[in-house]
């Protein structure tokens, strides 16, 4: 039964109607997309636990926050909250920024999966897959010439991840989220402070450039945090001059020729493995065991299928130094025994 405490307000001209009851679950505003929110763009007040009617001009001015939540993180878990608040009325911002690697890497929104995890190394590793095709393609009355190009291969990842980054703005904005691009650090509480991106003009001659703003803030009562993580590398000297990560190898247009990977969780397995399969020639250094946390059983049978396709380990080892030997010409000299090290360090 529809309550008889419900008021209405008229707002840019349509009805929003909210229940004074907790049984009222009608829609809050006839004039939007259909689904009961409030008009994009409007302040939003709280008036249940998944309600949220548009404010009027007299009431937007007392409001005490500029947003009803802000999401600190664009990833999987950052989009999802983000916009799932914003379809039930709530006024949403998301901060999403990547800090380079120290390789200068950086990449779009959509998180560590979309864009340094699950999704390009499946696209490497079903090239891998393609390459080991070529093993029974020849007995099978196939004459393939097997001829691999890596750049072109990084080139059509970095195509896709792309197409994937604009897809998630295109629904960020969409679903009325506010997409900041930039790096958030709490102030207090209910305040995060960011350094606004500067926007590229055209200098105008005999003017001079404008002052810099500084850091604005922005204020907000729930918060979610999830920035996800980032990998570590290893306490040894030239890990970080020398060595790359995964947030470095699915752009690396270098050709990584022969490869050290440092660590033996699945990642460090998955990424040896196709690089492996692609020609390169691939060492995986153990510390100690194969994919810790798993079946120890079915662990060592993919070490032993690994050394069975010619993938070499060196276990139990741990590196304490990169450095790049030079000739007396300042050119790398033959002494060098892995071009690329790639670090998965639990």
């Amino acid at each position: 039964k529809k309550s008889e405490s419900t008021t209405s307000e008229s707002t840019s001209g349509s009805s929003s109607a909210a229940s004074g009851t907790r049984g009222d679950t009608r829609k809050l505003d006839s004039s939007s997309t259909g689904s009961g929110f409030a008009h994009r763009g409007s302040k939003r007040q709280k008036v249940g636990p998944t309600q949220y009617k548009t404010m009027s001009a007299a009431e937007e001015s007392k409001s005490e926050w500029d947003y009803d939540l802000i999401v600190v993180g664009g990833g999987s878990g950052g989009l999802a909250a983000a916009k799932e608040a914003a379809k039930l009325g709530a006024k949403v911002a998301m901060f999403d920024y990547v800090k380079p690697s120290p390789q200068g890497t950086t990449w779009g929104l959509g998180g560590t999966c979309v864009n340094v995890g699950c999704i390009p190394k499946k696209v490497m590793h079903y090239s891998a897959l393609l390459a080991a095709g070529f093993h029974d393609a020849k007995e099978l009355g196939w004459k393939v010439e097997r001829e691999f190009d890596w750049d072109k291969l990084v080139d059509s990842v970095g195509n896709y991840i792309g197409s994937l980054n604009w897809n998630y703005r295109v629904g960020v904005r969409d679903a009325g989220v506010e997409y900041i691009n930039a790096y958030a650090e709490f102030v207090d509480a209910h305040t995060v402070q960011y350094m606004p991106k500067k926007k590229k003009k055209k200098k105008k001659k005999n003017k001079a450039p404008p002052a810099d703003d500084g850091p604005k803030t922005v204020t907000a009562k729930y918060f979610i945090v999830a920035p996800g993580g980032r990998p570590r590398y290893p306490d040894c000297e030239g890990a970080r001059e020398f060595g790359i990560t995964s947030d470095d190898i699915f752009y690396w247009h270098k050709k990584p020729g022969k490869t050290l990977v440092v660590g033996a969780s699945y990642i460090a397995l998955e990424c040896a493995g196709f690089l492996h399969e692609m020609g390169f020639d691939t060492t995986v250094m153990v510390r100690s065991i194969l994919l810790r946390g798993f079946d120890r059983q079915v662990a060592e049978h993919i070490g032993d299928y690994m050394v069975a396709t010619g993938m070499k380990f060196v276990r139990p080892a741990v590196p304490v130094k990169l450095e790049k030997a030079l000739g007396d010409d300042g050119q790398p000299t033959e002494r060098i025994k892995v071009r690329l090290v790639l670090f998965f360090v639990a």
